[in-house]
C-alpha cells in the first residue's frame, strides 16, 4: 500500500519557512518535465502545476531526480500569502494536497479545498 502512495502526485506548503514542496510523484506524473510553472485559480481555490518544455516567464527549473537526496522546494512568498489569505489557512500549519493528473493538458490539479494538514517532520 505504501508503494502506491508514493505515486499519487502531491505538494506541501509551508508560509512559515515560504516554500512549496513538490513531490516527486508530480513530477513523475507530468512525464519527467524540465519545467515546471503554477498557476493559481482563488475563486474555485484550485492549484494547478503544469509541465512545459521550455523555460517561460515565471518557470521553475526541475532537479535531475536522485533517488538517494532528490529534493525539490521551490521559495515563493508572494504566492504562499495569496494562497493562506484565500484558503483562510493558519499560518503556523503546513498543508499537503493530492492531485490530479490531466496528462492532456500536460498539468496536476490540486483542489485546496481538500488539503490535509501536515506536521512539522512531514515537510
Amino acid at each position: 500500500m505504501q508503494e502506491n502512495n508514493m505515486m499519487i502526485p502531491g505538494i506541501s506548503l509551508c508560509q512559515k519557512w515560504g516554500k512549496i514542496r513538490i513531490f516527486h510523484s508530480t513530477i513523475v506524473a507530468l512525464g519527467e518535465p524540465r519545467y515546471i510553472r503554477f498557476l493559481f485559480n482563488p475563486d474555485k481555490k484550485g492549484l494547478v502545476v503544469q509541465a512545459c518544455a521550455r523555460k517561460e516567464a515565471e518557470c521553475f527549473r526541475v532537479p535531475k531526480y536522485n533517488p538517494e537526496n532528490w529534493e525539490f522546494k521551490i521559495s515563493s512568498v508572494p504566492m504562499l500569502r495569496m494562497i493562506w489569505n484565500t484558503c483562510n489557512w493558519d499560518k503556523e500549519k503546513t498543508y499537503r494536497l493530492t492531485g490530479m493528473c490531466h496528462i492532456e493538458h500536460n498539468l496536476v490539479e490540486f483542489d485546496m479545498k481538500r488539503a490535509t494538514v501536515q506536521t512539522a517532520d512531514e515537510f
